[in-house]
């Protein structure tokens, strides 16, 4: 997934410039922050090896985050078609993952298919991928990033918040409400944008799995005494799952609306919204070129379904 550069910062060698890059890389990715909540819901063990049990709810998160840093690791690759909307613009993507992460071709955009000249960028874009050894490397090491900030949150999520039940579960499905832990002493900018919200947690208790999370920044989040910046209260983020096999989970929507500023003024606003449909497994050995024909099936089925839709009838 691609995000555009939000803030400028003048180049000086000074040690403000190495702060407030560091800064500026948190504020950018803030969103994607939120969206790993959600990859922090990967992959239990087999229902057959859960047993529900009386636990506490902070236990319960204990649990839970093991059992889902322990199954992260099993490779299970999935391809899907996405909605997404990026601030005023919206897009229908089909996304296949691999080894080298998650390559996407866009559909449809705002609504509309795409143009001849747009079909032909498209195209190009994903030829340069997986032709350019450096376009490629940046594609592996992006999810290689987002695969280690999904592990930080995941073992922060013990320790960062208070938990406590609310009303009693609903068949195998248990709420709990949480909120920032004042013993809890964030070690980066990225864990105390985390440690400043608060909100719901849905959990299987038997499968000890993540179902959703809601979430609000419960005050502003001051950086410098809001001299290098600061996201707004109230911005508010919401992740779902969805069973898509026996042993298997994927997040299937994350809406993320988050505002601040950050450095020489410069304003901020993440406005993400994401849902994802048409799970299909695919072999995780699967091939770039592979997954590409997959992309080029995908735009050729869209193509030809649109051209149905718009016949008489």
């Amino acid at each position: 997934m691609q995000y555009s550069q939000d803030f400028y910062i003048p180049q000086k060698k000074s040690i403000a410039k190495s702060q407030h890059l560091r800064l500026e890389e948190m504020m950018m990715r803030f969103s994607r922050t939120i969206v790993f909540l959600a990859a922090c819901v990967l992959l239990l063990a087999p229902a057959g090896h859960a047993q529900a049990t009386a636990v506490s709810p902070q236990q319960l998160i204990k649990d839970t985050a093991y059992n889902e840093d322990r199954d992260r690791q099993r490779d299970s690759f999935w391809a899907y078609d996405v909605d997404q909307k990026l601030g005023q613009n919206s897009y229908a993507k089909r996304q296949v993952e691999t080894r080298d992460g998650p390559i996407f071709r866009i559909l449809e955009e705002n609504g509309k298919p795409l143009t001849d000249a747009e079909k032909k960028k498209e195209q190009a874009r994903l030829q340069h991928l997986l032709n350019s050894p450096g376009a490629l490397a940046r594609n592996r090491e992006d999810h290689e990033q987002d695969e280690q900030r999904m592990q930080r949150l995941l073992n922060l999520m013990p320790d960062a918040f208070l938990y406590e039940q609310m009303g009693p579960p609903s068949a195998d499905i248990v709420t709990l409400r949480f909120k920032p832990n004042p013993a809890f002493d964030p070690p980066s900018y990225e864990a105390r944008v985390f440690h400043g919200m608060a909100g719901t947690i849905q959990i299987n208790q038997r499968l000890r799995r993540f179902v959703a999370m809601h979430g609000t920044v419960i005050e502003r989040i001051d950086f410098g005494y809001g001299l290098l910046g600061y996201v707004d209260k109230g911005g508010r983020f919401e992740v779902h799952r969805e069973q898509v096999s026996p042993t298997r989970w994927k997040t299937d929507l994350v809406d993320v609306h988050v505002s601040g500023r950050v450095i020489l003024f410069k304003s901020m606003s993440k406005d993400h919204y994401e849902a994802r449909s048409d799970f299909q497994p695919i072999p995780t050995d699967i091939s770039l070129n592979d997954a590409k024909r997959l992309l080029d099936q995908a735009a050729s089925q869209n193509e030809a379904d649109l051209q149905s839709d718009s016949k008489p009838k």
